[in-house]
C-alpha cells in the first residue's frame, strides 16, 4: 500500500558513507554506540516528518455526513445511515465547541443501531453520548432509547427506571404540547405494564468479553502462559527450545499468551479496532464488495460499487464498506476507530497517544509491520519505566536470561529474545540503524521525551539540526535497535480466517504480534502445533501426539507439503539465520503433489520411540512390519482400516 521509501533510498549504504567512518561504525559493539553514530550522519535525517492530510478532522465534512446519514435514516435505510454516522464520528473535532457536534451524532447513530437490533451496540453509545456535551433538550430521545433497547434485552428492572428518567426528561423537552402529552402518555402505559411486576429482574447478559481457552493440563509453574505440559531446554546448537514433559495428544492446548505488543496493518484500521484487533458484528450489506484498499484521504475504499449512489468512484464519500459496526473514534486523528470507549481509553493511555501525530509519517515511510513493534514496545510504555531500568539492563546485556517465573508479560523476556547480531552484514546494520534513527525521531517530535506537552504543538517538520543525545535519549535509541534485530526473528504474523460467500475460508494478514513464550518454539517444516488468535491473543494446539522429550515445533513459514528441502533451507537460513534438521529436511521429504499415492507410510509404533518412517505399497497384504532402524515390528492394520 506504501512504497518503501527508507529502506529502498539508499541513503545508508555502505557506497554512500565515507571509508573512514565505515572503518569506525564497524568497529563499534554496542547498539548505544552505533545508534549515536548513525544518528550523527546527516543521511539518516534526510527523511522528512510531515504530517499527513487523513490526520487532520473536519468538522464541516463531519456535520455534512452526519445530514447524510440524517437522510438515509429519515429514509429507512439505517445501514447506510449507519455507515455516515460512522465516518461523521471519526471527522468530527472533540474540541468544546464541536463536542455537541459529536454527541449528536453519536445518538443518532444509536437509534440506526436500535433499528437494526443492534441492541448492547446501541447502549454503548447512549453511554458515550452521557459523557459529551449533549443538548439537555434532547435527552429524553437517547433515554426513552435506551429504555426500549433494555426491554429488548429482557433487563426489565432497568427498563423501568430509564422509562422514568424519559419521563422526567420531557420536562425540559422542546415539544408542542400536543407532542409532548402523547409521548409522556406513551410512557405512563410502559411504566404501569411494568411496574404491574413486583419482582422485576434482568436476565443474564452473555459475556461482553470473549473468555481465552485455558491451557490443557494446568498453567506451567515456570512459564506463566504455557500449559504444565511444556518444558524449556537450552542446548548450543539448539538456543531455547520447547519440549513435552510428558506425553501430550493431539488438540491439547499447550499455550495461551496475550501479546507483549501488537501493531495493525494500516488497510485495516477501519475494519478492526486500532487497540484490541477485534471486529464488531457485522451487519450484512446486499450489494457487491469489490474493495482493493482503503483511500486515506476520504478513509473508504477505492475502485468499489458505492452503495450510496450506485457508481464506481476512485475516492468514495461513504464508509459503507466499514465492517466496525459503532466505531470508537481518536479525539485528534481520524486516522484509527476503536470498537469500545474502553479500547480507546487503553490506547490514548499508552501507545496511541504518543503515534497520533506520526501515524501517517510511519505509514508513509515503508516501515514493515516488525519496525512499528519495535516503535510500539517503546512508545506504549513511558520513557521512566525504561530509564528506571537502565542499570539492570546494561548488566544484562548479553546475559543469559534464566528467570525464576518466565513471564511473557515482562520486558526482560523480551530484552533477552535471540537477535543473531554476530551474523549481521555492515549493510544490515546500517539500515537497521537508520530505522532505529527514523523511529527515534518519531518518538522525538511526538513528545515521548517531554519536549511538548500537547498533540496541537507538535511540529512535525523537523530538520536534522543537532547531534547530541542525552543519556535517556541514547538508551531509548540503542534499545529501538535492540528490537529491530530480535523481532526478525520473533514477531508473529496475527491473522484471522475470513469466511467468503460461498463458505470458502482464506487466512488475512492483519498485523504483527510478539509473543515472548511462544519465541521459545523452534521451528519445523513438518509442525507439531498450530497457533490461531483470538483478537491480539494466541492459542497454540498440538495436532500430533507428543512423546515426554520430544520437541514442540511450529513453522516458520516454509512447510515441507508446499516447498521442496532446497528451497525452505535457503530461506530458513537467510532469514532466520539456521540450518533446518527436521525430520522432512534430514530425509527429504516429498511435496504433497510428489507424493507416490501408490505408496502407504506408517509411524514406527515399537514402543522405544523409534522416529522412523515406514513404506509400503497400498495393495499390501501384510499387516507387520519391521522397521529397518530398530528392527522392532509395527501393526498397521488399525491404520489400514482408518484409511479404509
Amino acid at each position: 500500500m506504501f512504497s518503501n521509501n527508507i529502506l529502498s533510498s539508499g541513503h545508508l549504504r555502505q557506497s554512500n558513507i565515507d571509508p573512514g567512518q565505515l572503518k569506525v561504525f564497524s568497529s563499534l559493539q554496542k547498539d548505544e554506540e552505533r545508534f549515536s553514530f548513525v544518528f550523527t550522519l546527516a543521511e539518516s535525517h534526510k527523511f522528512e516528518i510531515n504530517p499527513g492530510p487523513a490526520a487532520v478532522k473536519d468538522g464541516d465534512a463531519a456535520k455534512g455526513l452526519k445530514d447524510a446519514g440524517n437522510r438515509a435514516f429519515q429514509s429507512g435505510d439505517n445501514k447506510s445511515a449507519l455507515a455516515l454516522y460512522n465516518k461523521s464520528v471519526l471527522k468530527t473535532p472533540w474540541t468544546n465547541v464541536a463536542s455537541r457536534n459529536l454527541s449528536v451524532s453519536v445518538a443518532n447513530r444509536s437509534a440506526a443501531l436500535y433499528h437494526l437490533k443492534q441492541y448492547q451496540l446501541a447502549l454503548d453509545d447512549i453511554a458515550f453520548v452521557s459523557t459529551l456535551d449533549y443538548p439537555l433538550e434532547l435527552s429524553y430521545k437517547v433515554l426513552d432509547r435506551k429504555a426500549r433497547c433494555l426491554l429488548a434485552m429482557n433487563q426489565l428492572k432497568d427498563a423501568l427506571e430509564a422509562f422514568k428518567a424519559t419521563l422526567k426528561a420531557l420536562d425540559g423537552a422542546k415539544l408542542p404540547d400536543e407532542r409532548r402529552m402523547k409521548w409522556q402518555s406513551d410512557i405512563q402505559i410502559m411504566i404501569a405494564m411494568l411496574a404491574r411486576n413486583k419482582e422485576l429482574t434482568n436476565d443474564p447478559l452473555p459475556p461482553s468479553v470473549t473468555v481465552l481457552t485455558h491451557v490443557s493440563g494446568g498453567r506451567n509453574k515456570n512459564y506463566e502462559s504455557a500449559s504444565a505440559a511444556v518444558n524449556v531446554c537450552r542446548s548450543e546448537e539448539m538456543g531455547r527450545y520447547a519440549v513435552a514433559a510428558t506425553d501430550i495428544k493431539a488438540g491439547h492446548t499447550v499455550v495461551v499468551e496475550k501479546a507483549y505488543c501488537s501493531v495493525l496493518l494500516a488497510e485495516h484500521r477501519y475494519t478492526h479496532c486500532f487497540h484490541c484487533f477485534n471486529r464488531c458484528p457485522v451487519i450484512p450489506y446486499t450489494f457487491p464488495l469489490l474493495v482493493s484498499y482503503l483511500c486515506r484521504e476520504t478513509l473508504c475504499p477505492i475502485n468499489t460499487l458505492c452503495p450510496i449512489d450506485k457508481s464506481s468512484k476512485a475516492s468514495l464519500d461513504c464508509l459503507a464498506f466499514q465492517k466496525l459496526v459503532a466505531v470508537v473514534p481518536c479525539p485528534h486523528c481520524c486516522n484509527v476507530a476503536f470498537c469500545s470507549a474502553a479500547c480507546q481509553q487503553v490506547a490514548l493511555s499508552t501507545h496511541h497517544s504518543v503515534e497520533c501525530p506520526v501515524l501517517e509519517v510511519l505509514w508513509e515511510s515503508g516501515a514493515s509491520v516488525t519496525c512499528l513493534m519495535a516503535l510500539r514496545i517503546m512508545s506504549q510504555t513511558n520513557i521512566r519505566y525504561f530509564v528506571d531500568m537502565r542499570e539492570q539492563l546494561q548488566q544484562q546485556e548479553d546475559a543469559v536470561y534464566e528467570p525464576r517465573v518466565y513471564q511473557g508479560s515482562h520486558y526482560l523476556s523480551v530484552y533477552h529474545l535471540v537477535r543473531h547480531h554476530s551474523h549481521r552484514s555492515i549493510d544490515d546494520w546500517l539500515q537497521r540503524t537508520g530505522m532505529a534513527v527514523f523511529l527515534f525521531r518519531c518518538l522525538q517530535v511526538s513528545g515521548y521525551f517531554g519536549e511538548n506537552s500537547s498533540l496541537s504543538d507538535h511540529v512535525l517538520n523537523q530538520s536534522f539540526s543537532g547531534t547530541h543525545l542525552n543519556p535517556d535519549q541514547l538508551l531509548v535509541g540503542g534499545l529501538l535497535l535492540r528490537h529491530l534485530q530480535s523481532l526478525q526473528f520473533n514477531a508473529h504474523e496475527i491473522s484471522e480466517l475470513q469466511l467468503g460467500n460461498k463458505g470458502e475460508g482464506k487466512s488475512v494478514f492483519l498485523g504483527g504480534g510478539l509473543y515472548p513464550t511462544l519465541a521459545l518454539f523452534n521451528h519445523s517444516c513438518n509442525p507439531g502445533v498450530t497457533r490461531y488468535f483470538r483478537g491480539t491473543s494466541v492459542v497454540v494446539r498440538t495436532v500430533a501426539t507428543h512423546r515426554q522429550g520430544e520437541m514442540l515445533a511450529e513453522n516458520y513459514g516454509p512447510i515441507f507439503t508446499q516447498e521442496p528441502r532446497a528451497h525452505r533451507q535457503a530461506t530458513l537460513r537467510e532469514q532466520y539465520h539456521f540450518e533446518c534438521v527436521c525430520a522432512p529436511c534430514r530425509q527429504d521429504w516429498p511435496k504433497f503433489e510428489d507424493m507416490n499415492p501408490g505408496l502407504l507410510r506408517f509411524r514406527c509404533d515399537s514402543g522405544d520411540g523409534c522416529p522412523q518412517v515406514l513404506e509400503v505399497a497400498a495393495e499390501t497384504d501384510q499387516f507387520m512390519l519391521q522397521c529397518p532402524t530398530c528392527r522392532g515390528y509395527t501393526n498397521i492394520l488399525k491404520g489400514l482400516k482408518t484409511l479404509q
